[in-house]
C-alpha cells in the first residue's frame, strides 16, 4: 500500500511540473514593525513604518485542475527614516534623527485557486506560508543639541542582529491576496502577517505586517 501512495505522489509531482511555470516578479511591499510593551497592567505600543521594494522568481506548479501551489525566492529591502525633537522653553532644544535599512529573503509557498474570464484573462487568489530570514538590518543615528546657543552632535550605528541585540532573524508570516493574470503578464497583490514575535526582550512583543503589490512576468 505504501509504494502505491508513494508511485501516486510522484505521478501527481512530476504531471505538475510538466505544466509548471517559472515566473519573474518586481514590486512595491512597504513594512510595519508593531512593537508592544507590557509594563503590570500597562501596554504600550509604538510603530516602525519602512517602505520596501522586492524582486524574485517564482514556480508555480499545478496539482490538478485549477489548482497549484507556487514557490518562490523574492529578495526584498527596506528602507525608512524618522526624527524626534525635544525643546525646553526655547533654551535647551535635542532633534534626534534615524534613518533605517533592512534586507530579507522571502519565501512564500503559496496555494492558488484560479478562475480563467477568457482565453487570455485568469484571475486567481492565494494563501499560504511566507518564510523570511533577515540577512542584515541597522539603524544610522544622529543627535544634535542646543543649550543656550552651544551645540553638540553625536552620531553612529545601531545593528539590529549584532551580539548584543535581541531582536530575531526568522519570521513566519501567513499570506493571502490576489493576482490577475493575462497572458504571460501577471498583476498580483495582498498581505502578509506575521506570526511569531521578533524579539527576546523582556514583555515585550514585536510584530511584522506588510501589503504588497507586484508586477510578474511568466516565462
Amino acid at each position: 500500500m505504501k509504494k502505491v501512495f508513494a508511485i501516486l505522489a510522484a505521478t501527481v509531482l512530476f504531471a505538475g511540473m510538466a505544466s509548471a511555470q517559472l515566473g519573474i516578479n518586481v514590486g512595491f511591499a512597504p513594512q510595519t514593525y508593531k512593537t508592544t510593551v507590557t509594563s503590570g497592567s500597562t501596554s504600550t505600543t509604538s510603530s516602525m513604518n519602512l517602505n520596501g521594494f522586492f524582486a524574485g522568481v517564482n514556480y508555480n506548479i499545478n496539482l490538478t485542475g485549477d489548482l497549484g501551489v507556487s514557490l518562490g525566492a523574492n529578495y526584498r529591502q527596506n528602507f525608512g527614516s524618522d526624527e524626534e525633537t525635544v525643546s525646553l522653553l526655547g533654551l535647551v532644544s535635542a532633534t534626534a534623527e534615524y534613518s533605517h535599512t533592512q534586507s530579507l529573503i522571502d519565501v512564500p509557498v503559496l496555494f492558488n485557486y484560479g478562475l480563467k474570464l477568457t482565453d487570455d484573462l485568469k484571475i486567481s487568489v492565494f494563501l499560504g506560508p511566507t518564510f523570511s530570514f533577515a540577512l542584515a538590518g541597522n539603524t544610522h543615528f544622529k543627535y544634535s543639541g542646543n543649550l543656550v546657543g552651544f551645540t553638540g552632535d553625536t552620531e553612529g550605528d545601531t545593528d539590529w542582529y549584532g551580539d548584543n541585540s535581541d531582536r530575531k532573524k526568522f519570521d513566519i508570516s501567513g499570506t493571502v491576496g490576489v493576482n490577475v493574470q493575462y497572458n504571460a503578464f501577471r498583476l498580483f497583490g495582498g498581505y502578509n502577517m506575521g506570526f511569531l514575535n521578533l524579539t527576546d526582550a523582556d514583555n515585550t512583543k514585536l510584530k511584522a505586517s506588510n501589503w504588497f503589490v507586484g508586477l510578474g512576468f511568466s516565462l
